[in-house]
């Protein structure tokens, strides 16, 4: 008889999201956060980068303030996670030269402005292949065609002997209205 009440009522509802909540506990649950921050990796599972990128917490905190209050995310662990950044990078312990890996929620938040690190002059690229930082990035783009609403490119990155530090194949497909 319940299982029919339960049907005639409907499916229950999951419990509102805790922003809030969500923020305090990826904080509880991180290790301090060190002098340097790695904020992409072929360790956390990304296959276009073969390089690390690492950026000074101190340098990295400005921008995740900002980042924090001017961008929202639909997505609520995201979200929390663009919070809980700049709260861990200000906790930063600045005697630990040991870079530290983030963990997966920080890494959706960063990885898509890497570049825009690298070009504002705040990251460093290490080269696996050398085992060096990597001052003169040769980036290229290859393999540009568009016809229409839609285009397509590769881009690629190289340590001055060679060695290939970033591949990945981009495709745009603008919508217009009429």
């Amino acid at each position: 008889m319940l299982g029919f009440i339960k049907r005639l009522i409907g499916p229950s509802k999951p419990p509102p999201f805790d922003l809030e909540k969500a923020v305090g506990n990826y904080l509880l649950n991180l290790p301090k956060c060190s002098s340097k921050v790695i904020v992409i990796s072929p360790k956390y599972g990304d296959r276009h980068y073969k390089c690390d990128v690492i950026v000074d917490a101190d340098g990295l905190l400005p921008w995740a303030k900002h980042h924090a209050e001017a961008v929202w995310s639909g997505n609520q662990e995201e979200q929390a996670a663009r919070i809980a950044l700049p709260l861990w990078l200000q906790g930063a312990d600045q005697k630990n030269p040991a870079p530290s890996y983030v963990p997966p929620y920080f890494i959706a938040v960063l990885r898509p402005y890497t570049l825009d690190f690298i070009n504002k002059g705040i990251a460093e690229i290490t080269c696996p292949e050398c085992n060096r930082i990597v001052a003169d990035v040769k980036m290229k783009k290859l393999n540009e065609k568009g016809e229409g609403t839609w285009s397509s490119w590769t881009d690629e990155w190289y340590c001055p002997k060679g060695h290939l530090l970033y591949r990945e194949d981009h495709e745009l497909h603008y919508h217009l209205r009429h």
